[in-house]
């Protein structure tokens, strides 16, 4: 486990501060078993943060959930599944990533944009952070057209609109899937 642990550290400073480096020398053949249980962890203390600063305030996540006790076990359960959902986003972004990519003549296979974007995410742990919070975003979209320029062998271009359509068809998709079926859920029972 430790060794894991340091593996991870020096995969967050190698992708921080030598990203070109990283990238060219990242294996897009060895499976997404690491990928993976880096952007778990990464979402798991994210999840614990949040939920500690929610809780500071007095409830879990959103106001309309307060602690008390039926909803400690519910949100104790939600704070368990999180984290899967999410790898369910970059999964669906990365199936974009991928295709527009190499729609614009790129080589990289769909491993490539999955590890691009769960390695990435160690960068959103500083989102908690006030005024680091706008650099840090800036600085993972800057990384993730870096990573697509690398591992897919295209130019800065490509890979810059390649990741601007990917976000918009992710967003997209999960707008058609998620966020219209909570509305209409709201409105049908505003109705009645």
């Amino acid at each position: 486990m430790r060794e894991s642990f340091v593996e991870y550290i020096t995969i967050a400073r190698d992708i921080l501060l030598t990203p070109i480096n990283f990238f060219r020398g990242m294996s897009i053949t060895e499976g997404i078993r690491r990928a993976t249980y880096f952007a778990l962890m990464i979402y798991y203390i994210r999840c614990v943060i949040y939920f500690l600063i929610s809780y500071n305030q007095g409830y879990f996540f959103s106001p309309r959930f307060q602690t008390i006790p039926p909803v400690t076990i519910a949100a104790a359960i939600f704070i368990g599944m999180i984290p899967f959902l999410l790898l369910l986003i970059i999964y669906s972004q990365s199936i974009f990533l991928y295709r527009i990519s190499n729609f614009f003549g790129g080589i990289g296979n769909l491993e490539g944009a999955y590890k691009i974007l769960a390695f990435i995410l160690f960068l959103s742990l500083f989102q908690f952070l006030p005024y680091i919070n706008i650099v840090t975003h800036t600085y993972a979209i800057i990384l993730i057209i870096i990573g697509t320029r690398e591992v897919f062998n295209v130019d800065w271009i490509s890979s810059t609109l390649a990741l601007f359509f990917s976000f918009i068809f992710t967003a997209v998709l999960y707008l058609i899937l998620f966020i219209i079926p909570a509305y209409l859920t709201n409105l049908v029972m505003f109705t009645m």
